[in-house]
Parts: C-alpha cells; structure tokens; sequence
C-alpha cells in the first residue's frame, strides 16, 4: 500500500552523562564544567540524529519533519538556574545556555544543525518515545509529506529519577526515519522495515518501572540492524495511563 509507513534508517548510541552529573554534584566548582555539558551533549544527540539521516540517502531536508520524544527533556537546565540563584550566584548562570532552558530545546538544535524544516514537535513523559512514532506516523498519513526523523533521548537527572523514584538511567538516544511507501519507492530509498500503527494496551508490568523513552527505538534499532534478529519486532512501553506498542516488519 501506498500510504504504508515505512523505516528507511536507523541511528542508535549512547550519550554518556556521567560527567554533567558529577559537575552538577560538585556545586559552584562544577559551575564552568555544567556550561560545557549541557552545551555539548545536545550536540552528541544531534549528531546521531545526523546519522539517522544520512542513512536515509539523500531526503530533502527541506520538506523532512522531526519529532523527538523524551521522559525529562533538558529540564536539568532549570535544575542549574534553581542552584546558582539559591546560591546568589546570578552572574555564574551561562545566556548560551538557555536555548536548552525548554521541552524544545534539543529538537531545535537537530533542526538547525540538519537545516530540517517541515514540521517540527516535542513529545515529554513516560512513553513519549512511541508517542513521537504515533505522532510522526499520524503526520504522514494526514499530511503528503516528505520523511519525518523521529527519535527520543535520555538526560534523567539525578533530582528528576528521584523525584519520579527511579534509579538514574543512561544518557542514550535513538532515531528512525519514517517515510510512506509510496515516497520512499519515488526516491529510490531502502526500505528497512514496514511498520504496524502504534496502538494503545494495557500497560506492560514488565516495563512499569522503566521510565527510558528511548527503549522503544532503541530495540526497534538494534533488531533491523541485527541480520540474526527475527523478521517482526514488536515494542511497547508504559504511558501514565495505559501502554503503547508497535510492529516492525523486516523487509529484505
């Protein structure tokens, strides 16, 4: 069928924020160390989604949408601003940082360092990595556009797994490009997988606990890179209310 979604490229890999977590611990000594990680992970982050991208082979940035999904986004930059006021260290706050002080922040800096621009969303809370691919899936059947790079990403702060009663994660993030068959065939594209719409279940016990919007993608990468994985990979994750979960179907 024509309007089939399907996925064209994958990207997947770690973003180690193990050092912006010691900064943040190491209180005003930390401060310049702070500025230099919250500026420099998003970068790392986009550079995956790049790849993502280039694995695509030759989409228009022009007309490719984006859609990233996160539990946290970058709000460990309102952690940072809390500190150093409560600690009338006003002039130590970094203005260069501020772009990351929003939902948006990281999903605007992939669409500037990929000059994307179609349209553009950010998805935060438990689930939001198979919120995003509902979401991109949802633009491509009632839009006719060009690809949409969707992906999640993981910087839980240490504050914010307590707050949510977890143990920190790992800083990872995960993209797939998503197109409609009926494009992807146009430009000539490689078809990775077709993928199944998103649907709501009931929500996985076994997943209740794990809070990483990246998990989702992040196996959905692994198996359509993994020639010994099966041909049909089917993911979920827990929302707030209910699950979310999805197919994949290999193809070649």
């Amino acid at each position: 069928m024509d309007d089939q979604v399907v996925i064209t490229a994958v990207a997947s890999g770690e973003v180690d924020t193990a050092e912006l977590w010691d900064a943040h611990a190491a209180g005003a000594e930390g401060r310049r160390d702070v500025n230099k990680w919250t500026r420099e992970l998003p970068e790392r982050i986009a550079e995956l989604a790049g790849h993502a991208l280039a694995g695509a082979g030759g989409a228009d940035p022009g007309g490719t949408a984006c859609v990233i999904g996160s539990v946290y986004g970058a709000g460990h930059v309102a952690e940072t601003m809390r500190a150093r006021l409560d600690a009338g260290a006003r002039s130590s706050l970094a203005p260069e940082s501020f772009l990351y002080f929003n939902a948006h922040g990281v999903t605007s800096l992939i669409c500037l360092r990929h000059e994307l621009r179609g349209y553009c969303a950010t998805v935060l809370g438990p689930g939001a990595g198979l919120q995003a691919l509902a979401l991109a899936q949802r633009r491509l059947r009632l839009a006719d556009e060009g690809p949409v790079l969707c992906g999640a990403y993981e910087m839980l702060s240490p504050a914010a797994a307590r707050a949510q009663g977890v143990d920190p994660v790992t800083g990872w993030a995960a993209f797939v490009v998503l197109e409609t068959a009926a494009r992807a065939r146009g430009r000539g594209a490689r078809v990775l997988a077709r993928l199944d719409p998103v649907r709501t279940c009931p929500p996985p016990p076994e997943r209740a606990a794990d809070l990483r919007a990246t998990a989702p993608l992040a196996e959905l990468a692994a198996s359509l890179t993994d020639d010994g994985a099966p041909t049909t990979t089917t993911v979920v994750a827990a929302g707030r209310r209910h699950g979310y979960r999805c197919t994949a179907h290999k193809e070649g």
